[in-house]
């Protein structure tokens, strides 16, 4: 007889359960909580998407797409990188569409990872590359992003953490949990440059890629197509806030990756959903008319939370220039971020992701994300100064 759990795979019984997902099902025991861990933005998806999925759903797109999407939508994500970055992908053969960008980065890592092979992660970083990374047989590696750095990518930090083991290095770029921007091209290709002379693939998770303030011109790492080593990954789930509909794609000039992708899609889900590809295709070309009111919205709520936090004593955060989070470095309070967060939520009702859920470097540090409404921005981080201002207290 095998012993109970057997079953098992060894690679996979020991994935954790992300520490934002503790808190969030936490949180669903208390009435009133103020919801600044989960980055979903709180707004339905635009009308005008929802009608076009709608409108094909009723055209007949209910059935199997080809395997790599639609043809109309590769060929309009193409035709988006073509007028932003100024770079050509040819939809047939460098260009898949998948279930979210998670599907896309667990396509790319199960087709470039084998057994044993090391995957550099950003620490910090988003908690689900280490599943995917696992789930790919893949072993966990991490560079660091320091705050001192404003949280930014530093290419001696990757570079010295490469060993001869690594065959993937992630990019997050804008970041989550930091909400940092590397705009520096020169730092971006040197890090490609190095894993292309190594043969180290390099993945840029981009999702965040509309999402950038200030006026900054965003750099995707798609601009650096002339390497065959760089997959770019990206989704529609911040963009069009359509998190639950689930479509994302890759860009990649190795077109062998695509056609293995394309391959191994067809045994995982077939394609992404049908009704989705199909109406968003109509959708990217009103992007403009969609994203531009969503990122003001973004961008306010962003700088409503700053005037907030500042108003608190001995926390820290870079400057949030991308995405929708800021990291705060509560050290001053607290060197354990979990206990910190579910303290928090259990005495003041506010839900806020802790760090350490983002690697060894987010210990000290918790995660506020502003997909919530600036009244309840405020009020959220009126509640957690009255908590720090209640914790210095009782310390004397």
């Amino acid at each position: 007889m095998m012993e109970p759990g057997s079953y098992v795979s060894r690679y996979v019984e020991g994935i954790p359960q992300s520490g934002i997902r503790e808190i969030f099902h936490e949180a669903m025991k208390y009435q009133d909580v103020i919801h600044l861990e989960i980055g979903d933005p709180d707004f339905t998806t635009p009308r005008v998407v929802i009608e076009e999925i709608y409108r094909a759903m009723l055209e007949g797109y209910t059935h199997y797409t080809h395997n790599a999407g639609l043809m109309s939508l590769r060929e309009a994500i193409a035709d988006y990188y073509a007028r932003k970055y100024n770079v050509v992908f040819d939809p047939e053969s460098e260009v898949i569409a998948t279930i979210g960008s998670s599907g896309g980065l667990s396509l790319t890592l199960l087709a470039t990872v084998d057994p044993g092979n090391e995957v550099l992660v950003p620490d910090p970083g988003y908690p689900s590359y280490i599943p995917m990374v696992m789930t790919a047989r893949g072993r966990v590696a991490r560079y660091k992003l320091p705050e001192e750095t404003g949280f930014e990518v530093d290419p001696g930090n990757i570079v010295s953490s490469v060993t001869p083991k690594t065959k993937v290095i992630i990019v997050n770029n804008p970041h989550n949990p930091t909400g940092s921007v590397t705009l520096d091209m020169g730092k971006l290709e040197e890090i490609i440059s190095y894993a292309h002379e190594k043969g180290i693939v390099v993945i840029a998770d981009e999702v965040y890629e509309s999402l950038v303030y200030d006026n900054a011109r965003f750099r995707s790492l798609a601009e650096l197509s002339n390497y065959d080593n760089v997959v770019v990954v990206n989704s529609f789930s911040k963009t069009f806030a359509m998190t639950g509909l689930r479509l994302g794609f890759v860009l990649t000039k190795n077109r062998k990756l695509v056609e293995v992708m394309t391959r191994m899609q067809e045994g995982l889900a077939a394609c992404a959903p049908a009704p989705v590809q199909a109406g968003v295709v109509s959708a990217l070309k009103r992007y403009d008319e969609i994203v531009t009111p969503l990122v003001k919205e973004f961008e306010k709520r962003r700088d409503v939370a700053v005037v907030e936090l500042r108003k608190i004593n001995n926390i820290s955060f870079p400057y949030p220039r991308g995405a929708f989070y800021i990291f705060i470095n509560v050290r001053e309070y607290s060197s354990d971020s979990r206990s910190f967060a579910k303290r928090l939520l259990s005495a003041k009702r506010v839900a806020v992701a802790p760090g350490a859920a983002f690697g060894p470097s987010g210990e000290g540090y918790v995660r506020l994300s502003y997909t919530n409404t600036v009244d309840n921005l405020r009020e959220g981080i009126r509640r957690i100064r009255e908590f720090l201002e209640e914790q210095s207290t009782a310390r004397g």
